[in-house]
């Protein structure tokens, strides 16, 4: 069985290094994202929202470009986050490529999450009030695909971790598999999407990029 030394990956020179902090990039480019698109995201009546449209559309489009750089670190996350897996489950990597590809999955549904609202403050003077609410409820769907794929991502991750007694803390292994689970509830799976998920990316972040930068010995 694998140890936690044995299938850390070797000292990476220069940049390599630092590439698993693209997960607490993306977390970070997330945070602004939302924080610049709050002027509509709390409407839903579409007059409401067409107004927000056409008075907010700089921050609304700033916000979704923002979030999509922040999700786009997020795959390259996961590109560390995979060689990790990798390691430490062998050559063949099913389960590795399962986790991977519910990651990517979620990526899809997450970079489009915005698009709606950045496509109505573009459009903001060739639409109603109807079609305002309309395309700022579509990012509801795109919302949904993301909770329900996730859990791919994590119990992927949790597998791994748990087979190998790698990559994880045993600790961190359970929380991983919790939230994958709560993620497919779906009256709070949306609070484990909004706040948990992004706090695991920090955590996993932290101990990629530690295992990066540690002697392989040690």
């Amino acid at each position: 069985m694998a140890t936690v030394a044995e299938t850390r990956p070797r000292m990476s020179l220069g940049w390599e290094r630092y590439a698993p902090l693209a997960g607490a990039l993306a977390v970070i480019g997330w945070v602004i994202g939302i924080i610049l698109v709050q002027s509509v995201a709390d409407k839903n009546k579409g007059p409401e929202i067409l107004a927000a449209y056409q008075a907010h559309d700089d921050r609304i489009l700033a916000g979704g470009l923002i979030w999509l750089i922040g999700t786009a670190l997020f795959i390259w996350f996961l590109g560390s986050l995979r060689t990790r897996l990798l390691a430490a489950e062998g050559a063949q990597g099913r389960v590795s490529s399962i986790a991977f590809a519910g990651g990517v999955a979620t990526t899809i549904c997450l970079a489009l999450v915005p698009g709606p609202d950045m496509a109505g403050a573009l459009n903001k003077n060739d639409i109603d009030a109807s079609a305002a609410s309309a395309m700022h409820h579509l990012a509801d769907a795109f919302f949904i695909g993301a909770e329900y794929l996730l859990p791919v991502l994590l119990a992927g991750t949790a597998l791994v971790a748990r087979r190998t007694q790698a990559v994880l803390p045993r600790w961190l292994t359970w929380v991983t598999l919790l939230i994958a689970l709560v993620l497919l509830i779906g009256p709070i799976g949306w609070a484990a999407l909004i706040f948990a998920f992004p706090l695991w990316v920090l955590v996993v972040t932290y101990l990629l990029w530690r295992a990066q930068t540690e002697p392989a010995g040690r």
